[in-house]
């Protein structure tokens, strides 16, 4: 094996986890990298006039490329009309949970703020557990990896007399001579 080869695969076993971690540490950026969208009208009013209300529009998106604002929240001319909209459902005497699923026949799942909690959904909720287990037990080996390497390290060379802790050297001697000495003055 040539030495460049020898000296990668050296770098590949060192560097291995670390490579893996690159993605888990990339994937807040990605949330980071989204901006509003600077053109819009954000100059709307919020106009909540109850409870009701506010449980409605705190439960759904405004889907007109605002930062996944609640159309509680977001100011944008298109959440004027959301709102009034579901006003209009409520007037009908609609409950929150329908008006959630007409939401969702009209623009989609992703237009809710919270996920259901079925199907394939039920995955998102899991995930960062399934991840936080995953880098656990990651830590946990890798730790378990060094623990073995450094018994290895001194079960299989001769440890310093010091740190063993059980044998005398030159000094200790020439030290209690002196006390000695200076305890007979």
């Amino acid at each position: 094996m040539t030495p460049h080869r020898a000296r990668y695969r050296h770098l590949r076993h060192r560097l291995g986890p670390a490579i893996l971690l690159v993605p888990l540490l990339l994937w807040p950026l990605a949330s980071v990298a989204q901006s509003t969208n600077d053109g819009m009208d954000r100059s709307g009013l919020l106009d909540i006039r109850g409870d009701n209300e506010l449980r409605a529009f705190s439960g759904l998106l405004c889907t007109c490329g605002c930062p996944r604002e609640t159309i509680a929240t977001c100011t944008c001319g298109f959440a004027a009309g959301f709102r009034a909209d579901v006003r209009a459902m409520i007037a009908r005497g609609m409950t929150l949970e329908q008006i959630k699923s007409e939401w969702v026949r009209r623009y989609g799942p992703a237009a809710l703020a919270v996920p259901p909690d079925s199907g394939f959904d039920r995955f998102l909720y899991l995930g960062p557990l399934a991840a936080i287990l995953l880098m656990s037990a990651f830590v946990i080996l890798l730790l378990r990896r060094f623990r073995r390497r450094d018994r290895a390290r001194w079960d299989g060379s001769a440890a310093p007399e010091r740190m063993l802790g059980n044998s005398r050297d030159v000094y200790d001697d020439k030290l209690d001579d002196e006390l000695q000495r200076l305890d007979d003055e």
